[in-house]
């Protein structure tokens, strides 16, 4: 059975591909002003009226929340304006305290009215204080309804709307450093990948048909997926995973049915090939291992910079290095996880080794791609691996790297890990080393040159096993 929030996608889908009217109607937004939003406003009261439900139904939520960011920001700036008043009366007072606590030709000071003076100052300090943090919890969940109203607009694949609107998002929140920039999910980046993928819209289905109409499904899937067509790549995925089931390859094909969502298919052909070997697996060549390994990986951010995860089960579910996680004094500290796309989801973490340098984390996210997990005897000294992460600091798409394994299993650091013969850099720890059929080997834990190390599947295994 399908997971439900794709049942309600392919329903979407079905209706609509892309919206026009409220890309028309919201098109004068891209000049981030209050008058253009009155006239948007004023548009989308006459849309509303006299358009179909799905129409009155996303014009709503963009009448709402268009009206309400404009109308906070405004309560942020004047709250700016009574803050900067508040503070340069304060000033004042300091300047009027340090007089009257200088002698005066009879060498007398003003006690009384200097400290009357210091405890005003203060007063009118305090008070921006508790201003500041008010409307900074105020525009934080400002921003994060605004969000939502973003999610509401992606899940309908009305694209062109969603990147006006979130770039008017990221122009209010730079225009109000007050009270702080909230993290955000469409931010620069993301917007960056959507307007190109907008863009190249027409080409890729173009090709993504071309593919389909020849026979080659997997890049089918993959140019659907890149264009975010739903539909299209859940029915290209169903036609791939039973061309590689009627092929003999079990693995591969439980691994799409689980990156289209279908729960039942899954289930049915794990009671049928209990037991996968490498050989339930397809091989891929260069291409095909890249467009199949690297959209499962992300960049978890943390203080220190950034590692690599990848996904290893459906419903948000990555794994990752321990290290740079946790601070300290052994608490985790707040992680967000970037997608290909440039989204960002804030993490939690579901467990970590207090021994091996691994750990488990989640993020609401679902309909995302993901690897396979391989067996400890797949580990085989000079086998050729493969190493996908992010050296990058400013991609969200994962880079690969050739490598082999000298040691499968050399104990280092107290921890089963094998010995590679490749590079990577402190951005590529918690990166998958994948074999050719793109099933995991080990998690990159360190390197030098020439020489690095993966924690070995076997440990990985025991790791999931225990959560």
């Amino acid at each position: 059975m399908m997971h439900p929030r794709l049942i309600l996608i392919l329903i979407c889908l079905t209706a609509v591909t892309r919206g026009t009217e409220l890309v028309d109607v919201v098109w004068e937004l891209k000049i981030p002003s209050l008058a253009t939003a009155k006239i948007v406003l004023e548009k989308l009261d006459r849309l509303i009226e006299n358009g179909d439900a799905r129409t009155v139904t996303l014009g709503k939520k963009v009448q709402r929340s268009v009206k309400r960011i404009f109308t906070k920001e405004h309560k942020v700036l004047a709250g700016k304006k009574d803050a900067d008043d508040r503070e340069a009366e304060a000033r004042q007072l300091d300047r009027n305290r340090k007089q009257w606590l200088k002698p005066n030709v009879f060498g007398n000071v003003n006690k009384g009215a200097a400290s009357a003076a210091f405890r005003r100052a203060l007063e009118l300090r305090n008070d921006n204080k508790a201003e500041h943090a008010s409307l900074t919890k105020e525009w934080v969940k400002e921003i994060a309804d605004f969000e939502k109203m973003l999610g509401d607009l992606e899940f309908s694949k009305e694209d062109e709307v969603l990147l006006i609107l979130a770039e008017l998002m990221q122009a209010i929140v730079k225009r109000t450093p007050w009270v702080g920039r909230p993290s955000l999910s469409y931010d620069e980046s993301w917007a960056k990948f959507l307007s190109q993928r907008t863009k190249n819209r027409d080409r890729l289905m173009t090709l993504a048909r071309h593919a389909s109409d020849a026979g080659d499904y997997e890049l089918s899937y993959h140019f659907h997926r890149l264009v975010g067509n739903d539909l299209a790549r859940i029915r290209v995925g169903a036609k791939l995973a039973n061309r590689i089931l009627a092929e003999g390859k079990p693995g591969s094909a439980i691994n799409r049915w689980e990156r289209i969502g279908n729960v039942e298919e899954v289930k049915n052909l794990k009671l049928k090939h209990p037991a996968l070997t490498a050989n339930s697996y397809q091989a891929f060549d260069e291409a095909s291992l890249n467009r199949f390994v690297a959209p499962a990986c992300v960049r978890v951010l943390v203080p220190d910079g950034h590692r690599t995860g990848f996904f290893y089960q459906q419903g948000g579910y990555l794994l990752t290095c321990r290290h740079g996680l946790l601070n300290g004094e052994g608490q985790p500290h707040a992680l967000v996880v970037v997608l290909e796309d440039g989204r960002k989801f804030p993490a939690t973490i579901l467990g970590f080794s207090s021994g091996h340098d691994i750990a488990a984390l989640k993020i609401d996210h679902s309909g995302h791609e993901l690897l396979p997990l391989a067996d400890r005897i797949d580990l085989k000294q000079g086998g050729e691996v493969t190493l996908f992460g992010f050296a990058d600091s400013k991609r969200n798409t994962a880079l690969f790297s050739k490598g082999a394994i000298m040691v499968p299993f050399d104990t280092w650091q107290n921890q089963p890990t094998s010995r590679l013969a490749l590079d990577g850099s402190a951005g590529h720890r918690g990166a998958p080393l994948v074999d050719s059929r793109g099933r995991v080997l080990g998690i990159f834990i360190a390197s030098k040159t020439g020489t690095a190390r993966s924690l070995e599947i076997g440990a990985i295994r025991g790791f999931l096993k225990a959560l």
